[in-house]
């Protein structure tokens, strides 16, 4: 009769399972392949705009639509330098290339189409032997829109600007393209700082300032494809309504990964069902955060036996998407190791 008990009890425990966020830096390769002995680089702005890109001089205040008194063509200029300014900055910062040089905003005339071509290798070419660079990276086209809302039941003031580009860089002894990437970055703001205090006397960036703060952000952005860098990333791990679950957050919290093992421990056999995944998989977590890759997949793969044993599909699909973060991991620590 109480083992009976305890299957229920073990079956309704894991049925009100939530999973937790827990951000964690991680060092991620550079993901470009720059040529070894590549030492200049030009950036420069292709000038296209979709056909569809009509919102420049345009802001959107508490969901309609508001025309802005900036002249466009002045504000794409600042924000476009800015973005490059920024790449470049960090590119020289992080010792990618030697010499970095920026060709000015208006070197290609606006143009616009329904795709996007690849630039004529000839033309790489000749700004290449233009300008003595090894590598061309092309700002292909960049396009912005700020949002501005009211305090409401539902949310604070905030601010927002979404970002979006496309980049391209060239190898042009090759004729290569080395790279074609699309980006899109948001960034808010709304008060709050990192610890979730809300600054009453907080000031609200204008749309100009907060357009090219995000310019510059986007620029940064994208100059970590080319150097090992950290980066903040979200893990998840389970908490099912019991006191040791609850006890394991808390030293999780505290980073105590030692302690939250020694909990995790106790039902990651077996004998407790369904309630094993949820332990198993946090044990993988745990064992990443020590830097132990190899264990931390070991207790994925045992998390997964288990899943598909009960045929836990909602488990199983968190496991398998943290299966793939730790493969890539390892291939990232692979490719680090071989930079170095």
């Amino acid at each position: 009769m109480n083992r009976l008990f305890l299957l229920i009890l073990i079956a309704v425990v894991a049925s009100c399972t939530v999973y937790k966020e827990y951000p964690i830096d991680v060092y991620k390769p550079g993901e470009i392949p720059v040529p070894p002995d590549a030492q200049n680089a030009v950036l420069i702005y292709r000038n296209f705009k979709y056909p569809g890109d009509t919102l420049q001089q345009y802001y959107k205040k508490d969901h309609q639509l508001r025309k802005a008194q900036t002249n466009p063509d002045r504000l794409d200029s600042i924000l476009v330098t800015s973005c490059l300014n920024e790449l470049a900055k960090n590119l020289k910062i992080n010792n990618t290339f030697e010499d970095i040089k920026i060709l000015p905003y208006n070197a290609f005339k606006r143009h616009s189409g329904d795709k996007l071509p690849v630039l004529d290798f000839d033309l790489v070419k000749q700004i290449s032997q233009t300008t003595g660079a090894d590598v061309v990276i092309s700002l292909e086209t960049f396009s912005y829109f700020f949002s501005e809302y009211s305090e409401s039941y539902e949310a604070p003031k905030s601010n927002e600007v979404i970002t979006a580009n496309v980049w391209a860089v060239f190898d042009p002894e090759h004729e290569k393209l080395i790279e074609r990437k699309a980006l899109i970055d948001t960034i808010y703001w709304n008060g709050y700082d990192e610890n979730g205090n809300f600054n009453k006397n907080y000031q609200f960036p204008p749309r100009e300032t907060a357009l090219r703060i995000a310019s510059q952000l986007s620029g940064e952005n994208y100059a970590k494809r080319f150097f090992a860098s950290w980066q903040t990333v979200n893990r998840m791990y389970a908490v099912p309504p019991l006191p040791d679950f609850d006890q394991a957050s808390y030293y999780v919290g505290k980073g105590d990964w030692d302690k939250a093992i020694q909990l995790w421990e106790k039902y990651a056999t077996d004998k407790n069902g369904k309630l094993a995944i949820s332990a198993r998989y946090n044990l993988a977590l745990a064992y990443e955060m020590k830097d132990d890759i190899e264990m931390a997949s070991r207790w994925a793969d045992a998390a997964q036996k288990l899943a598909v044993e009960y045929r836990n599909k909602e488990d199983l699909k968190i496991i398998l998407l943290y299966q793939n973060i730790l493969t890539q991991r390892k291939k990232d620590i692979a490719k680090l190791n071989k930079q170095n």
